[in-house]
């Protein structure tokens, strides 16, 4: 069972949404890319894991602290008598270990799962203890990607290959697990003490003045033009969305991206480029936000 499911992260989130409107730096791009590979290769595993048949509580994308020290477990798998921790990775192409290091095939070395995880699990068995639990764990990196391949590695590792899900899945389900009391109490315990992240800290330095104004196409995140009628059809790959959707969808947009900012129809006019009238904008905002009435500035909410 799920007992807390998984989403984007509000860092990608906003990487998404400032992509079509600013420049990134190759630093910005790069991490970009690694979220999104990241989430993808979540994704998959939700997908594998959709095949553990016995008794389990699934807790993804925990945000934890011990003793000052900040944490991050991708999926942890509470079962009878083990606590299951994954890293998952989404690695594609040709990996080798060599003098204890991970690295691309081209040489370069990266930073290494396996003492990722071997942080994690340390911080974590802490945690724990320290709140009178003493459930064993058994914490894996696990490589999703079929197209991933690893050269030399270490005898014995906690490490899942691709060629080897289908085989560490039957091996998790002849298991024995009947969970009780307790077991939900850890995972109360964990939910509770789960971190909020702040997103703001890590995306790039952005200002409103820089950000390229407009609707973005949802599917291909192209700049729309100016509607036909009642809707939009993107000149790119021809997607149709309505005016009133399109408004709602680049106001959600302007509250994650300025989150102290207020809503108002000025706003979102010139957020939207001035390609809607704001007696539309208005129309809109009104039948789907809640004014609020304010003798120096009435905004929606």
């Amino acid at each position: 069972m799920i007992l807390k499911n998984r989403y984007e992260s509000d860092e990608l989130k906003i990487m998404n949404l400032l992509e079509p409107r600013m420049i990134f730096t190759e630093k910005d791009k790069q991490r970009h890319y690694s979220l999104r590979k990241g989430y993808e290769g979540e994704v998959q595993y939700d997908a594998w894991m959709n095949g553990l048949e016995i008794e389990n509580l699934t807790l993804n994308d925990l945000l934890l602290e011990m003793s000052g020290t900040t944490f991050q477990v991708d999926s942890s798998v509470i079962t009878q008598n083990k606590l299951l921790l994954f890293e998952v990775k989404n690695y594609e192409g040709d990996y080798y270990y060599e003098d204890g290091r991970l690295k691309i095939i081209n040489g370069e070395e990266i930073k290494d799962p396996l003492l990722q995880l071997k942080r994690s699990t340390s911080l974590f068995r802490q945690l724990l203890s320290s709140l009178g639990f003493h459930l064993e764990i058994e914490s894996y990196v696990l490589f999703i990607n079929p197209e991933f391949t690893l050269y030399q590695a270490p005898k014995n590792a906690p490490i899942i290959l691709p060629s080897q899900l289908n085989r560490f899945m039957k091996k998790l389900n002849k298991r024995q697990s009947t969970l009780n009391n307790l077991h939900k109490k850890v995972a109360d315990k964990l939910l509770e003490l789960h971190k909020v992240d702040d997103p703001y800290n890590r995306v790039p330095k952005y200002e409103y003045e820089q950000l390229k104004k407009g609707i973005v196409c949802w599917e291909c995140h192209a700049f729309i033009e100016e509607p036909i009628g009642r809707s939009f059809t993107c000149e790119h790959c021809g997607r149709k969305e309505s005016v009133e959707s399109a408004i709602m969808r680049n106001t959600d947009v302007f509250k994650i991206l300025f989150p102290d900012k207020k809503i108002t129809t000025t706003a979102i006019y010139d957020w939207c480029n001035h390609i809607l009238s704001k007696k539309t904008i208005r129309r809109v905002l009104t039948k789907n936000l809640m004014l609020i009435r304010n003798n120096k500035l009435s905004y929606f909410k």
